[in-house]
């Protein structure tokens, strides 16, 4: 089942702002729902947060949980700036691609510091890795698919980019789902995997490797590499 969450990523072909962009932020914000915009350079997400932070003069964003997405060099400042609104930031590891250093970001280590929203997911498959344990690798380690560190400074622990890719993306649902998906806790649907090896203790090069060994989902195994329990 698809269930549309929100608007996004660009809401207009000027999506680092402009007329058009404040008009159509206008309207997202009238019509309740939830948006999602996209920050590459060092001075879209500025223009993005002032187009949203005169919007809310207005219009109220602050429940309606507006994310910046990417943000490889959002700063400090606006990353308060954006709490404030009630906002959020959704990350990925896809610099470790076509990323070069030394701030590649995105500033994993502020981000977690700012207490802001925050999640980590794969982004599409022409832009980077859908394997969630590359993007661990390179939030843990800072370093590119050449080994070159390129994010100084900027490395979580395996445990946060853990937190990141699972629980944290829970404020990202919103509404009933919310209080129903992404941890493992009683009165909550989870799934599962097996891994080959273990996440917190294997060594950072192995950490691109980690496969499933066994996958639930629903209750039901949906992968079993030595076919024994299917």
């Amino acid at each position: 089942m698809v269930r549309t969450g929100g608007i996004g990523e660009f809401i207009t072909t000027d999506y680092a702002g402009g007329p058009i962009f404040t008009s159509a932020a206008q309207r997202i914000a009238a019509a309740g729902w939830r948006l999602e915009v996209h920050s590459l350079t060092d001075t879209d997400f500025q223009t993005q947060i002032h187009t949203f932070e005169a919007i809310n003069t207005n219009t109220s964003v602050e429940d309606l949980r507006w994310v910046v997405a990417h943000v490889p060099q959002i700063t400090p400042d606006y990353l308060q700036r954006l709490k404030r609104l009630g906002g959020g930031v959704d990350l990925s590891g896809w610099q470790y691609l076509a990323g070069t250093g030394p701030q590649a970001g995105p500033p994993f280590k502020d981000i977690m510091t700012s207490g802001i929203p925050a999640g980590m997911g794969g982004d599409g498959m022409q832009i980077a890795p859908l394997s969630p344990w590359i993007h661990a690798y390179y939030a843990t380690t800072g370093k590119n698919a050449l080994g070159e560190q390129i994010n100084t400074g900027q490395q979580i622990s395996r445990q946060d980019a853990l937190y990141l890719y699972t629980r944290a993306n829970q404020w990202f649902l919103g509404g009933a789902d919310e209080k129903r998906l992404r941890s493992l806790e009683v009165g909550r649907l989870g799934d599962l995997v097996v891994l080959n090896h273990d996440y917190f203790t294997v060594p950072d090069e192995q950490l691109k490797k980690i496969r499933s060994i066994l996958t639930v989902v629903g209750g039901r195994i949906v992968h079993d590499v030595d076919h024994s329990l299917v």
